[in-house]
């Protein structure tokens, strides 16, 4: 594997898999939907969205048709920290797919008959989210978990009423001050010289300027409820309720990272979901689904425990991963426990690198984190090295019973919500 730096500051990184004769690309831009400016929230994510419309060299029907004529995929995404460009294709295209990735990036046109049609697209989608029980639920949870004023308190997507009010000179400005290449990170993964690929780079993004952030934007730090905070929202025609049940959790540079991801796995990911599966789900059959998700990354990402159920289980339900989550916080976990915790995800690794894809995520990750050239060992050293101490230290630290937030949305529930979880605070 090579690195080296353009004279944009964009970070070219290539790893030569002569098992496939594919190429997987990432390039990753520190412009992300943080930047969005008050009232002008979804300026980023409508700007992504428009990359693949048209630039100053094709129109989106010529991008279109001269992609699907190589056979190659691609894809512009965007989150809270970065804009990434995602593309697999046969290693023959592979210049004209890096030209394409600077084209997008770098000279985008935002044809204002497309603006029209992919706010409407995106409106569509609100309207479509206020209706799913999921992704209300984790709406409103974050909404206990950061304030408004926290870039993860803040509607990334935008909303009903900023969506429509955007204008093509609010694209243009953000795309002029926050598209720049200075900091970015260029993957190249496949059946590929090293030096070819660089050299390609080098024609394609070569003459690219633009000084932006060197690195991931930084996250302020957020407290969380002090307190069991509870929302329930009521959604017409559906059989199920949706919980998510949470806390503020650690950063991906964190000290205590690897005990936190070998808690999250104990208490309800690994398996069919952990001691809260086997609980809830397993023992007294009350859920659909039950899982808990930890999202470290640039910021502290949320802590939350998930659940489908029926309304008349939702008070049961929340009583037990509260019990799990006090359980876990008192009492070390086992022996087995841990072993087979430590051994799934130092065995797992493996196959999340047996494609061009997965390699091109994993050390594309390395580089935006700075984990350093060996991570792939670390990891696994860093993994096996994880106590039981140190799991139950973490869980204190993390998980506290009587502060989190309660989010529910569904039918109509039996009794109010606060009635239901009462006893708990």
């Amino acid at each position: 594997m090579i690195r080296t730096v353009l004279p944009g500051g964009l970070r070219v990184i290539v790893k030569t898999n002569r098992l496939s004769p594919s190429v997987a690309v990432r390039l990753v831009l520190h412009s992300g939907t943080m930047p969005d400016p008050v009232g002008k929230e979804g300026l980023a994510n409508l700007t992504s969205s428009l990359l693949e419309d048209g630039t100053k060299k094709w129109t989106g029907d010529t991008i279109a048709e001269k992609t699907d004529f190589i056979g190659a995929d691609f894809g512009v995404s965007v989150d809270r920290h970065a804009t990434v460009f995602v593309s697999s294709f046969l290693r023959e295209h592979l210049a004209f797919m890096l030209g394409l990735g600077r084209e997008l990036l770098a000279n985008p046109v935002f044809p204002a008959k497309e603006i029209r049609k992919v706010q409407g697209q995106i409106l569509s989608d609100l309207r479509e989210d206020e209706h799913d029980t999921g992704a209300v639920a984790m709406k409103n949870l974050r909404r206990f978990l950061y304030p408004r004023t926290h870039p993860y308190g803040r509607p990334a997507s935008g909303t009903k009423k900023t969506i429509p009010a955007l204008k093509r000179s609010d694209l243009v400005r953000f795309h002029r001050d926050e598209y720049r290449p200075s900091g970015g990170i260029l993957m190249i993964v496949g059946d590929v010289k090293e030096s070819e690929a660089v050299a390609a780079a080098k024609r394609a993004f070569g003459s690219w300027r633009g000084n932006g952030r060197s690195g991931p934007p930084e996250v302020p730090g957020a407290k969380g409820p002090r307190r069991i905070r509870t929302k329930a929202h009521v959604i017409a025609q559906k059989s199920q309720c949706d919980i998510a049940l949470g806390m503020v959790g650690i950063r991906r540079l964190d000290p205590d990272f690897f005990a936190a991801i070998v808690l999250n796995q104990i208490l309800g990911a690994f398996g069919l979901g952990g001691r809260l599966g086997n609980r809830i789900r397993e023992q007294e059959g009350l859920a659909y689904y039950v899982y808990s998700a930890l999202s470290p990354t640039v910021g502290p990402g949320p802590f939350v425990i998930r659940a489908g159920v029926h309304p008349s289980q939702v008070g049961r339900a929340v009583a037990l991963m509260v019990e799990e989550i006090d359980r876990i916080r008192q009492k070390k976990v086992t022996d087995r426990e841990i072993e087979e915790t430590r051994r799934f995800m130092i065995d797992s690794m493996p196959l999340r690198l047996e494609t061009n894809e997965g390699i091109a995520a994993f050390h594309l990750n390395e580089e935006y984190y700075g984990l350093g050239p060996h991570y792939l060992e670390k990891y696994r050293e860093s993994v096996q090295a994880v106590t039981k101490e140190e799991v139950l230290a973490v869980a204190q630290r993390l998980l506290r019973p009587d502060a989190f937030g309660l989010s529910v949305a569904g039918p109509a529930l039996p009794a109010p919500l606060e009635d239901l979880v009462g006893p708990l605070s």
